[in-house]
């Protein structure tokens, strides 16, 4: 039986670094950094998502470098993942604790006497620690704006690098690329030479 999406939140940390004069218009054709990548479907797929965040920001597409006044050289990536141990309490009773209060009683005589009752009451709290192994996998988007004559003297002129990364247990970046991408163009270009964290709304299919 296949497990539903979970509802959940990525945690993302931005960075942006870019010139004075950047301004998102302009032609623009995205590019894989990465030629291993120019015959990738995933990269195709990317390609796309890409291209509509930069149409919504006031670039223009175009379809080939020799057209374009910038290209977007779009990289992504995620690592081996790291193995931790995590530590949660366990709940339970923890113990039994004695109470006592006074109560009214009447002797043979008809005489009352104060007479001091016990009873038992359980107490909950912390009753041990259970362990888990967790490995946690360093997810990457990167994307640097370069001038499209640039790349035809092999001199690429930056103008725009933006970082997007994200650390959880989703092992493919296929289940957290649109959220990195999302968080990478919140309020783009964002605050230059600054971190921004963000908290990005998720459907994912990881465990």
């Amino acid at each position: 039986m296949a497990c539903s999406p979970l509802q959940t939140y990525v945690k993302t940390d931005t960075t942006a670094f870019y010139k004075d004069s950047f301004a998102a218009q302009g032609s623009i054709v995205v590019l894989p950094g990465d030629i291993n990548l120019n015959n990738s479907l995933e990269f195709d797929l990317y390609r796309q998502k890409v291209e509509a965040k930069l149409l919504n920001e006031g670039f223009s597409i175009a379809h080939n470098l020799a057209s374009a006044d910038f290209a977007a050289l779009l990289l992504f990536a995620v690592d081996d993942g790291k193995q931790s141990v995590v530590y949660s309490p366990i709940y339970g009773q923890s113990n039994r604790l004695v109470n006592s209060y006074a109560d009214i009683a009447y002797d043979a005589d008809g005489k009352a006497v104060v007479v001091r009752r016990n009873y038992l009451s359980p107490s909950f709290g912390v009753v041990g620690t259970s362990a888990k192994t967790q490995t946690n996998f360093r997810h990457t988007v990167a994307l640097d704006i370069v001038k499209a004559d640039s790349l035809a003297q092999d001199k690429p002129a930056k103008v725009f690098e933006g970082r997007t990364i994200s650390t959880g247990d989703c092992a493919v970046i296929v289940e957290v690329f649109d959220e990195l991408l999302e968080a990478m163009f919140v309020e783009f270009p964002g605050e230059n030479g600054r971190n921004r964290t963000d908290a990005i709304e998720s459907v994912t299919n990881c465990p």
